[in-house]
């Protein structure tokens, strides 16, 4: 009869490419004399996978690791000139940089966050006003104004704050996980851009949001429109009928997952992670717990869909939700 493949090779056998059994120590390694040093091997991970701390044996992330225990030295990041200079554009280099660093457990490679937390593109003027908001673009200062590409690298630094305030190190995992499962893709698709592309991705984001404010202004439902890092630049008037907030309150100044409670902002990381490159007919429904400003929970049914700019990145994500009474 067929022998019984291990679960796992011990790493004696794993090194000599021979059959282990489950048994620690194994027969191989008692008939050699060694029993002692028979030990589980490394299993290899995922290629998209091989940068995330392992929370097993290594560090986790954003340097809280659990008191008592000894760990090997962490893993310094890709600096972040090394990873530009990788790029045809600097406004993707440093969204992959940060993203990077991220999936390293360091998520202060380029400094602290933005200091004004309310103010998620303050850096960015082109992006400071936005149809649904106070001086809402038209389509002609839509070409007029964007002369330059979103900065996605501050937004990366709010979701670290953000993660290490609010969530704990479970969940944390689960979500640069799924920040993993989508980083490849968004790399491959970003490579060959040009600083002139990301304008005009830039120019084509703002423009769908001027057709979209249209939209939304008829349709009824409560919606609300984010970038793919999750900061909010429509909100319907019937969201803010449903969840108590105030359309200035939200509409660059807050991100999605500040709206979410815990899990829900895990659920949707993991949805996202998984749909962002579909088909834009293709709509993710699920449950949510909406959060109003004075904390009340707000459970709703929840429907995204994501849309993608010309070069195939998902770059705008449009989500209805409806109360469940």
């Amino acid at each position: 009869p067929k022998k019984k493949k291990a679960g796992r090779a011990c790493a004696a056998c794993q090194k000599a490419h021979l059959t282990c059994d489950d048994a620690r120590p194994c027969a191989r390694c008692v008939k050699k004399g060694c029993p002692e040093e028979c030990v589980d091997g490394a299993r290899k991970k995922a290629k998209y996978l091989q940068e995330i701390p392992d929370e097993r044996e290594q560090d986790f992330p954003f340097d809280s690791r659990p008191a008592g225990r000894s760990f090997p030295p962490r893993r310094h990041a890709i600096p972040a000139a090394t990873a530009i200079t990788t790029f045809g554009s600097e406004a993707a280099g440093f969204e992959y940089a940060i993203l990077n660093a991220m999936l390293n457990g360091n998520g202060s490679l380029f400094g602290p966050p933005p200091t004004d937390s309310n103010d998620p593109a303050a850096a960015d003027s082109s992006s400071s006003k936005r149809p649904g908001g106070s001086g809402a673009l038209t389509a002609e200062e839509v070409y007029r104004n964007v002369t330059k590409p979103y900065p996605y690298a501050q937004s990366y630094h709010y979701l670290v704050k953000h993660l290490k305030e609010r969530f704990d190190k479970n969940d944390i995992l689960r979500i640069i996980r799924a920040l993993a499962t989508f980083r490849p893709s968004l790399i491959a698709l970003q490579m060959p851009l040009t600083e002139e592309d990301e304008t005009f991705v830039e120019r084509t984001f703002q423009r769908t949001l001027v057709e979209l404010n249209k939209l939304i202004s008829f349709s009824g439902t409560p919606t609300v429109v984010w970038r793919r890092t999750g900061e909010i630049c429509l909100v319907g008037t019937e969201f803010c009928l449903l969840t108590g907030w105030k359309r200035e309150e939200l509409v660059g100044k807050k991100y999605i997952f500040e709206l979410f409670d815990t899990s829900s902002v895990v659920e949707y990381y993991e949805s996202f992670a998984k749909h962002a490159f579909e088909s834009t007919a293709t709509s993710i429904t699920m449950q949510c717990v909406v959060l109003a400003p004075d904390g009340r929970p707000v459970p709703c049914a929840f429907c995204f869909s994501v849309r993608r700019d010309l070069f195939s990145c998902p770059f705008l994500v449009i989500g209805s939700f409806l109360p469940i009474l």
